[in-house]
C-alpha cells in the first residue's frame, strides 16, 4: 500500500506526519482501540470509486464501542461521510484500503471510557487477481479467544495478539496462513479472515457463535452464494478433520476478499486447484464491488462526482 497524504483526526484532515497519539494514552497502555477495515473499489468504466458497505462497517464500529463501553456521546454523527471524504481528499482513483478507528485518548487509566478520538486513513492498493493469492494454511496450536474472556465479535486491536501469535507460528513453520480452532476444538476462523469450505456441493462456514468476527465480507458472500449463485449454504460447526476432505476452501475479509487455500497441513484441498465455486464467487463479488451488476443492493457509496453525497 502507498502512503496517504491526509488523515482525518478529530474533526480535521491533517498531514500524514501530524497524526499522532500520546504514548501514555489508554490506547497505548491498554490497547483501548476499535477499528474497521473498509475497502473502496475503482471502476474504470464509470470513472468512479465506490466504498463498499460503508454503513455496515460504521454500525459494527459503534457496536464494538458499545461492548467495550466507550463513551460515544461526542462521536461524529456522520462517520460514513468521514470515510467517503477521506478517499476523496486523498484523490485515490484506484482500489483503496480504509481504516476507521476510535480509541480512548487522554491520560486516563484502565477503566477510562473517554475521551474518544477518531481517525480515518485511506491508502491506495493495487488490484489483485484470485490466482495471485492462492495460499497454504495450517491448523494453529493457538486457540481462538472466546466470549468468556475476550469478545471475538468486537474488532479491537487487543484481540489481534491472538491472531498475530498464530500467524507468526504458521509463517515460521513454512505456511502462509493459519486457521484457529475454538475452545471446543471446532474450526473458528483465520488470523484476520473468516473460513469457508465446499464439501459435496454445499458451502459451509462456522456460525457467528464459533468465536468469529461478525464479518461484513462473510455476510456479503453468504448473500451472493444464496441469492446470486443459488448454492446451498450451511452455517454450522466444522470439525478439524472435515477441512482435510473439503473440495474447496477459502478465507474472506476486507483485506483478504476471497483468498483460496491450496492446502491445509500440507494436505491438498480438493485437487489442489482453485475450485469452480470459489472462482464463480470471486467473479460475482468483483462485479458487485465495482458496480458492474444491474443492482448493487445498496452496498456502494460513490466517492467522486455529483452523486457522491448519497449512497447508491
Amino acid at each position: 500500500m502507498e502512503a496517504t497524504k491526509f488523515i482525518y483526526l478529530n474533526g480535521e484532515f491533517v498531514p500524514f506526519a501530524d497524526a499522532k497519539v500520546h504514548i501514555l494514552a489508554p490506547v497505548m497502555k491498554y490497547g483501548a482501540l476499535v477499528f474497521e477495515g473498509i475497502c473502496a473499489y475503482w471502476s474504470a468504466a464509470a470513472r468512479q470509486s465506490y466504498v463498499f458497505r460503508n454503513a455496515e462497517h460504521v454500525q459494527r464500529l459503534r457496536e464494538s464501542m458499545r461492548i467495550l463501553r466507550f463513551d460515544d456521546s461526542h462521536l461524529p454523527a456522520k462517520l460514513d461521510e468521514i470515510v467517503r471524504r477521506t478517499v476523496e481528499i486523498n484523490e485515490i482513483r484506484s482500489d483503496a484500503h480504509i481504516r476507521l478507528a476510535a480509541w480512548i485518548d487522554g491520560a486516563g487509566e484502565m477503566d477510562s471510557a473517554g475521551p474518544v478520538s477518531v481517525a480515518c486513513t485511506a491508502m491506495a492498493r493495487a488490484e489483485r487477481t484470485i490466482d495471485g493469492r492462492f495460499r497454504t494454511a495450517t491448523i494453529s496450536n493457538w486457540r481462538r479467544i472466546d466470549d468468556r474472556s475476550m469478545p471475538p465479535r468486537v474488532k479491537t486491536a487487543a484481540n489481534y495478539s491472538n491472531s498475530r501469535l498464530a500467524l507468526m507460528q504458521a509463517r515460521g513453520d513454512g505456511y502462509q496462513e493459519a486457521i484457529l480452532l475454538g475452545v471446543d476444538g471446532k474450526v473458528s476462523e483465520g488470523t484476520a479472515a473468516c473460513f469457508f469450505m465446499v464439501r459435496n456441493g454445499v458451502v459451509v462456514t462456522p456460525p457467528v457463535t464459533s468465536g468469529i468476527l461478525e464479518s461484513v465480507t462473510r455476510a456479503t458472500l453468504l448473500e451472493v452464494l444464496r441469492d446470486v449463485l443459488r448454492l446451498p449454504v450451511q452455517e454450522r460447526p466444522i470439525d478439524r478433520t472435515e477441512v482435510y476432505v473439503a473440495d474447496e476452501a477459502f478465507l474472506c475479509g476486507s483485506v483478504y476478499e476471497i483468498t483460496p487455500l491450496k492446502s491445509i497441513d500440507r494436505i491438498p484441498v480438493g485437487k489442489g486447484e482453485i475450485g469452480e465455486v470459489t472462482r464463480s464467487l470471486w467473479n460475482s463479488y468483483e462485479s458487485h464491488v465495482r458496480g458492474e451488476t444491474g443492482g448493487n443492493r445498496g452496498w456502494l457509496t460513490p466517492v467522486f462526482g455529483s452523486v457522491a453525497a448519497a449512497a447508491m
